[in-house]
């Protein structure tokens, strides 16, 4: 499937997803105000590490050997059959360490012990955490755009819906709980069309490990398990840094703007994950792997920084009509909020060849180091400039970001190139 009919489909679901989430954050920030928001945001990145725990870090590899084994289908069961047993058994760990550290997490991540109660919500939900993450990444891998599209468009409805309800009837409490309530209830959607899509036994998806399957997957599982841990961690440290430095309504602005960034990159990230990672998987050849990257940003950077642009230019009515008039300080700051997306997007392209040719090590030690100056970038910032300086220092990170991988893309198609058998005398 092209590019563009991959981003035309998928643009179809992101429509349905942006819909959807800009409405619940104009809810929550009526409801719950800037403070509230920056509560949310920490039991988003919590819920994120649990994901991960629940199958999450198996997704990008079940989606590139999904992929690779397109012609025999035994092995891509054994690779489904092996990530979704795998992420069953972390789930069950991870809930059963959200259940005893739950007073500590309550206190430490969402800044309140009373708020516990949201925990066995998330340690509840954590299985359908598996089984969502997983199905979509093989479905990714076999290219069913098409039910992609459908399972991520009835979870968005049906997990913003449920959150809007319990959001209206509980406030804080309600916004909080609905998250792991709409995962569960992706869960349920996409294992339904993952059932019309591959036509087996639920029974053939969980089961055996299959040790080759295990193996293969190991490298990408230390590639996703380092980003669900160090992002989220990251973006906690960074709210909990903002709240000391001037209080939590700073911290409620800085997640509002991440939001909204979220919700600007949403269609591009998603279109790199479904097109670009199963087919830089199939390229073996330097030169066709620099013509791919070269597509991709011919394709992409034209659409974000056009974006970018038209929500500077609007950011002020932008913000009053996604949030409240609460939130009006981070129009000040979504300049260098903007740069900072073109530049991730920018660098999110050469950082998808690491995964697909699963240069563990590399990709982990950017990870590691980035995530790091991420975070020192924003809280000294912020130090020195309030909520601007915090996205000033978002913006400079991920400039040094893609300059670091764009230079290692040549690396790898050097290397692809002398990895070519040489051509035979006289032929």
């Amino acid at each position: 499937m092209s590019l563009a009919r991959t981003t035309a489909l998928n643009g179809a679901a992101t429509a349905v997803r942006l819909a959807a989430g800009l409405a619940l954050n104009k809810l929550l920030a009526v409801y719950v105000g800037p403070a509230g928001f920056g509560v949310i945001g920490q039991f988003q990145s919590l819920t994120a590490m649990v994901g991960a725990a629940a199958g999450g870090i198996f997704g990008p590899g079940v989606t590139k050997l999904t992929a690779e084994h397109g012609r025999a289908p035994q092995v891509q069961a054994a690779v489904w059959r092996t990530a979704l047993t795998l992420g069953l058994v972390g789930a069950g760990a991870a809930s059963l360490l959200v259940l005893v550290l739950g007073p500590a997490l309550a206190e430490g991540v969402l800044g309140d012990a009373a708020l516990r109660g949201v925990l066995p919500w998330l340690a509840a939900s954590s299985a359908l955490l598996a089984v969502n993450t997983v199905l979509l990444a093989a479905l990714s891998g076999l290219k069913r755009v098409d039910a992609f599209v459908t399972a991520t468009i009835l979870g968005s409805l049906a997990s913003v819906g449920a959150a809007a309800l319990l959001v209206l009837r509980f406030g804080l409490f309600g916004g909080l709980i609905a998250l792991p309530i709409g995962q569960a209830l992706c869960g349920v959607i996409t294992a339904v069309v993952f059932r019309r899509a591959w036509r087996s036994r639920w029974r053939d998806l969980v089961g055996r490990i299959d040790r080759r399957a295990a193996r293969s997957l190991a490298g990408f599982g230390l590639m996703a398990a380092t980003t669900a841990v160090v992002v989220p961690l990251s973006q906690i440290v960074i709210r909990d840094g903002l709240t000391r430095i001037a209080g939590a309504e700073l911290a409620g602005l800085w997640q509002a703007m991440w939001k909204l960034s979220e919700t600007h990159l949403l269609m591009l990230t998603t279109t790199l994950s479904l097109y670009f990672l199963p087919r830089l998987a199939e390229i073996r050849e330097g030169g066709a792997l620099r013509r791919e990257i070269a597509k991709g940003y011919r394709f992409v950077i034209p659409l974000v920084v056009a974006t970018a642009a038209a929500i500077y230019v609007l950011r002020e009515p932008l913000t009053m009509a996604l949030f409240s008039p609460a939130f009006l300080p981070l129009a000040q700051a979504l300049g260098w909020q903007l740069l900072g997306d073109v530049l991730k997007i920018a660098s999110w392209i050469p950082a998808y060849t690491m995964i697909s040719h699963a240069r563990t090590r590399l990709y982990i030690a950017t990870e590691l180091v980035f995530a790091g100056l991420v975070t020192l970038a924003c809280l000294a910032g912020a130090r020195a400039w309030g909520l601007p300086g915090a996205a000033a220092g978002y913006a400079a990170t991920y400039a040094v970001y893609w300059a670091v991988l764009h230079g290692q893309l040549g690396t790898l198609a050097r290397r692809l190139d002398g990895q070519r058998p040489a051509p035979v005398a006289g032929a």
